[in-house]
């Protein structure tokens, strides 16, 4: 039978062992609890990026069906602008060999001036028959000339609404154009962005993978120590 001093020391012994075991258990579960921190923090952080990637995903789908709904609207502006270049080409042709076959040089404005001041003339001053017969022929002459001067203004009138409309439609279908090209940079710059934190999120598992296995080793090491302390 153990004498009392003998208990005594085995006591002793024992508080030690107990007062080492609790101080390693508290170590463990320090870093257990360290671990599983690190574990939750790479699970959050992945749910965090999953859900960025949702955003970015939709946000590139919508700009990428934008762009399909454009393009058709720019290629038939193009198609309708080819058409009025044409149509332009040939009222140039038309107003060239027009304005050649009549001789025109002068405005029909100008021609109406001259017409004028020729009327006012022969109401306004005395002239003998001849000469006042010369004048009417002279004013005759100059109708002439204004009507076919008023023809020539009338096709260089189309010209003009030709070339504003080309004009128009060339400035739709550029900023259409620009459009596309924006849409289409930003879906590419989300498209990268996807990329860059689907490559993050395969760190961040294996990161997690790597923290929960060192959370399940201290807490087995946790569990050993707290049975050994029980004990």
């Amino acid at each position: 039978m153990a004498s009392p001093r003998e208990l005594f020391e085995e006591l002793s012994n024992l508080k030690a062992e107990v007062s080492k075991l609790r101080n390693a258990l508290n170590e463990l579960d320090k870093e257990k609890e360290s671990w599983f921190r690190k574990t939750d923090d790479c699970s959050k952080r992945i749910r965090e990026s999953i859900q960025k990637i949702r955003e970015n995903k939709s946000k590139r789908d919508s700009l990428t069906n934008e762009v399909k709904e454009l393009k058709p609207k720019r290629d038939i502006i193009n198609k309708e602008i080819s058409a009025k270049l044409k149509e332009f080409d040939s009222l140039k042709k038309e107003k060239t060999a027009l304005a050649r076959s009549l001789g025109i040089k002068d405005s029909p404005s100008k021609v109406k001036s001259q017409m004028d001041k020729l009327e006012f003339r022969i109401e306004t001053d005395t002239f003998s028959f001849e000469k006042e017969k010369e004048l009417m022929k002279k004013i005759k002459e100059l109708k002439k000339v204004y009507n076919d001067a008023v023809v020539l203004d009338e096709s260089n009138k189309k010209l003009k609404d030709s070339s504003d409309e080309i004009r128009k439609m060339r400035k739709e279908a550029n900023e259409i154009h620009r459009s596309i090209q924006e849409k289409a940079r930003q879906s590419q710059a989300l498209h990268y962005e996807i990329l860059k934190i689907s490559a993050e999120i395969d760190t961040m598992k294996t990161d997690e993978e790597a923290s929960f296995k060192k959370f399940s080793e201290y807490k087995k090491q946790f569990t050993d120590a707290n049975n050994n302390l029980k004990e």
